[in-house]
């Protein structure tokens, strides 16, 4: 089917085994590009995918220190102790409550601000009702027992008619008789409305009296709350936002970082060597083989002038030494002549004076007295 002749020529030129070689080399590029491309991806996954995870932790490093614990909840055991009062001694409700246990550090932040509050579940009892208001004494007790902060709050029952008892009951009977419901208020009394931590001495304990040795309580709750501002309330009350940006943040300064030490760790490739040509090289060469010619003639006319017999090529160091003298001697002939012509007209005008002086002395003597 092939045309012999033209098919032998065609090998003999050689343009058969070149197509073949082409074809045969053609998988293996393609399958060097592709492996180079899979590489390059990988390489840029990983990388990606450390820039990322080093940015959240990073963020939620800073996020675990940078903000306490918003809430603190402490259960408060009352019992009654002997106090002084006005009849001398009473029986008052007295608690204290550790803040933080020893060996753990785990107390409130320096230099936050803090609400402190104590909720006291009180029933609608008789006696609640007729001892009226109380007075809570909360005092910040440090770990060698100094008080650091006190305060006094008062408190009461809310009140509620007779009417109002009646129908809340009759309304609450079923709930009442299956114990789904009490009769009881909780009594919430704000102590510290801007309480800080001090940064030498924290508060390790919290001493709590109830100033009325009739009040009945079924149980008692210290609540700390920490009042977030600036940028810790951001922080706090937009954690998704925050967290965007400052992994965003963080992400920016790492792959800067990242590419910076990169372009400072690879090693840079020598610069190619321009080649001058033949033209160039000659031109240099006569450049410079004129510039010799003119330094050789100003060596030997300097040398003439200065009257010495044999030309020999001076320095640099010669030739400003050279030059200098001659400045000097330049600069003494000027002032020579300053000073020469200053003289000449001092005596100039000496020798006029003198003869003015004389003049008017002989026309005196002539005058009769």
């Amino acid at each position: 089917c092939y045309d012999r002749p033209s098919y032998a020529s065609f090998l003999e030129r050689g343009g058969g085994g070149t197509m073949i070689l082409s074809l045969l080399r053609l998988p293996l590029a393609v399958l060097n590009s592709v492996r180079q491309l899979v590489s390059q991806t990988f390489f840029v996954a990983v990388l990606f995918s450390v820039i990322t995870w080093t940015s959240i932790l990073l963020y939620g490093v800073f996020y675990w220190n940078y903000i306490p614990k918003s809430s603190h909840v402490y259960p408060v055991h009352l019992h009654f102790e002997s106090r002084a009062c006005p009849a001398g001694f009473c029986d008052f409700l007295m608690a204290n409550v550790t803040i933080v246990r020893p060996g753990q550090d785990d107390y409130l932040a320096r230099g936050q601000r803090y609400k402190i509050y104590l909720d006291l579940e009180m029933p609608e009892s008789e006696a609640n009702q007729r001892i009226g208001m109380f007075t809570v004494v909360l005092d910040m007790i440090s770990e060698d027992g100094e008080v650091l902060k006190s305060t006094h709050r008062s408190g009461v029952l809310r009140y509620k008619s007779m009417l109002v008892k009646i129908f809340s009951t009759l309304a609450y009977i079923p709930m009442l008789l299956f114990g789904s419901a009490e009769e009881k208020q909780i009594v919430s009394l704000q102590l510290f409305e801007k309480y800080v931590e001090d940064y030498s001495k924290p508060a390790t304990q919290a001493g709590l009296v109830i100033r009325n040795s009739h009040i009945e309580v079924y149980t008692a709750t210290l609540k700390i709350f920490a009042d977030f501002t600036g940028l810790r309330y951001l922080l706090y009350n937009w954690p998704l936002t925050s967290a965007i940006v400052g992994i965003s943040t963080n992400f920016f300064f790492v792959s800067l970082v990242a590419l910076l030490s990169w372009n400072h760790l690879t090693p840079a490739k020598p610069k190619p060597r321009r080649r001058l040509s033949a033209d160039k090289k000659k031109a240099a060469e006569k450049a410079k083989l004129e510039d010799d010619a003119e330094e050789t003639e100003g060596d030997t006319s300097s040398d003439v002038s200065s009257g010495q017999p044999d030309i020999v090529k001076e320095t640099k160091e010669a030739r400003k030494i050279r030059k200098k003298k001659e400045l000097d001697e330049k600069t003494g002939n000027t002032l020579r002549q300053l000073f020469g012509a200053a003289l000449h007209e001092s005596s100039t005008s000496l020798s006029s004076l003198i003869g003015d002086q004389e003049a008017s002395s002989s026309t005196r003597q002539r005058t009769p007295t």
